[in-house]
């Protein structure tokens, strides 16, 4: 309990620090007692940035937890469920026709693959076997319509791939809308600790103790998988923060899945904050895309807790 006291705190206080990071640090110098009425609009619009990328940090990380969990494998995210390549071939697809908003062609892209990813999940049965291979199977199909799609955007090849790339941006009050849906459906998540504690066991102890298996696992399936669809479809995709923020929470802390949410969505929020300041400051004149930057800090926690975890409790 006292090391998780003290994690808590460190977390919060590295939090802290990467707010005014997020502030102060960018090629917009600001003096905090002499601000100018353009410095002031830079820290407005920095703080919206700040916000926005730690909304997107606790999303990610809560789908993931729970995907990991019903999965049982640590090494999920949202991109199972045919989720994020759903949402990249909607974009290019409102880029191939010429209509819009791209945002709900990524969204209904998204709910495509998903509603894709069930219906062959569900052939022959139902178990969550079935719909990860049934997952695999539609990423594929998506990632062949992407390839073919994207032959005929050569023009628009640099605008795709930021996008593929994910970009941490300014949102507007539509999108605003949409992120808030999201976290209530993370907080829906969240509601139901106490099932996914239960869902550990086997499905015959589950079931035993009162847990509706398939009714559970529909729900949290699809509430994750719309809770990602959201954020893809406004920002494009982001890889391992998902998978990094709940195994970096997972070799502090012990517990149910309540403690688990509340670290792993700290975690992911600090690390998507602070990617998107690097993003935006590395290069002079030049914003990179912050999902290069997600992917790297990402795959770099992800490679040291991977070799630190026992192989068993990978799969």
């Amino acid at each position: 309990m006292r090391r998780e006291s003290i994690l808590f705190f460190i977390l919060l206080l590295l939090y802290i620090v990467v707010f005014f990071i997020s502030i102060f640090w960018g090629q917009t110098s600001i003096h905090m007692w002499n601000m100018t009425p353009d410095q002031i609009m830079v820290v407005h619009y920095r703080i919206e940035r700040f916000l926005v990328s730690s909304a997107v940090g606790i999303v990610l990380s809560c789908t993931a937890l729970t995907l990991q969990t019903i999965t049982r494998n640590y090494l999920v995210d949202s991109s199972l469920l045919g989720v994020n390549s759903g949402a990249v071939l909607g974009r290019i697809f409102s880029m191939f026709l010429h209509v819009g908003p791209s945002q709900l062609f990524s969204l209904m892209g998204s709910l495509l693959g998903l509603g894709a990813t069930f219906a062959l999940g569900s052939i022959g049965g139902s178990d969550i076997l079935r719909l990860v291979v049934a997952g695999v199977v539609v990423n594929s199909v998506l990632s062949s319509g992407i390839s073919l799609i994207s032959l005929y955007l050569y023009t628009s090849a640099s605008s795709v791939l930021s996008w593929t790339l994910g970009h941490i941006r300014i949102v507007t009050s539509e999108e605003w809308v949409a992120i808030l849906v999201a976290l209530i459906l993370c907080l829906l998540l969240v509601s139901r600790s106490k099932k996914l504690d239960l869902l550990t066991l086997s499905r015959e102890e589950a079931m035993t103790l009162g847990i509706n298996y398939r009714q559970e696992l529909t729900l949290l399936l699809t509430t994750s998988a719309l809770a990602g669809s959201l954020v893809s479809s406004i920002f494009g995709v982001f890889s391992f923060i998902g998978v990094a923020a709940p195994n970096m929470a997972r070799q502090f802390v012990s517990g149910g899945h309540l403690k688990m949410f509340f670290y792993s969505s700290l975690i992911g929020a600090e690390l998507m904050a602070f990617s998107d300041v690097f993003a935006r400051s590395i290069i002079p004149g030049l914003e990179v895309p912050t999902g290069l930057i997600v992917s790297f800090v990402g795959a770099v926690f992800y490679l040291y807790f991977f070799w630190r975890t026992p192989h068993d409790h990978l799969a």
